[in-house]
Order: C-alpha cells, then sequence, then structure tokens
C-alpha cells in the first residue's frame, strides 16, 4: 500500500512538473537547496512544493545525495519530503520464484502526509534556498 501511495505521488509530481512543454505557462523560479535526515544528507528522495493556498498545481524535484534544485512559482508553499528503503530481512514473495524486497516510507508523515514544512518562493534570484533538517520519530 506504502508503495502504491509513493507511486501516485511520484507520478502526481510528475505530471504537475512536466507540463505541456510550451512557454505560455506561469513564471517560475530556481529552488535549491539541501535536506538531512538525523543529521546526514538524505541519499535520495523527493520534494514536492505545492500552493498553501491549494491554488495552481505542484513543483518538485528528486533528492540526491542531500540536494535538491527545480523551479517553482513565487509564493507560500507547503512542502513534502518523501523516501524509502529496503527492509533488512524482509521480502515479498507472493510471486513464484521472485524475492522481491520490501521497501518503507522512513520519513515521518509529519514532513510529507500531514507536513508542516512551508517555504516562502521570491522572485528574487539567489534568494531560494531552503534547507530542510529532518529528524526520524
Amino acid at each position: 500500500m506504502k508503495t502504491a501511495c509513493r507511486l501516485f505521488f511520484l507520478l502526481g509530481c510528475l505530471l504537475a512538473v512536466g507540463g505541456c512543454g510550451g512557454t505560455d505557462g506561469p513564471q517560475t523560479y530556481d529552488v535549491s537547496g539541501k535536506v538531512t535526515f538525523d543529521g546526514t544528507p538524505l541519499p535520495q528522495g523527493e520534494i514536492a512544493f505545492r500552493p498553501t493556498d491549494g491554488k495552481g498545481q505542484s513543483y518538485g524535484g528528486q533528492i540526491e545525495n542531500g540536494k535538491y534544485a527545480f523551479e517553482s512559482i513565487p509564493g507560500k508553499m507547503q512542502v513534502s519530503i518523501t523516501a524509502s528503503r529496503e527492509v533488512p530481512g524482509k521480502f515479498d514473495e507472493q510471486n513464484p520464484g521472485e524475492k522481491v524486497p520490501v521497501v518503507e516510507q522512513f520519513i515521518p508523515a509529519s514532513y510529507n502526509e500531514k507536513t508542516t514544512l512551508e517555504a516562502k518562493v521570491t522572485e528574487s534570484a539567489g534568494q531560494n534556498q531552503f534547507d530542510f533538517n529532518l529528524k526520524g520519530e
């Protein structure tokens, strides 16, 4: 179930970010930053910015080695961060002859499903760096 939720989240981000390839959309600005989890750079994950007023599309990107960069519209944004990892010693063996590692979402819900994170994207160049220091529960 968690894997399915993650896939829907990623699909939503890709559809929102992908657009139609035209230049008639809203003006976007570079955003970047660092994400740590319990003091260590997050090896990989996803980050999404959504307008806090619920209007408009989401923008997001991949987190690699604790860093991310993408473009977003300006305004106050709700930030969601997700990441998964294999559960040591657990496998899904529903298909005969296949042993698929089980993965889990390990970032606490307070940073994604019930996020309390926010960022204010501005139209000023170089002002849109947001670092997030996440802690496990």
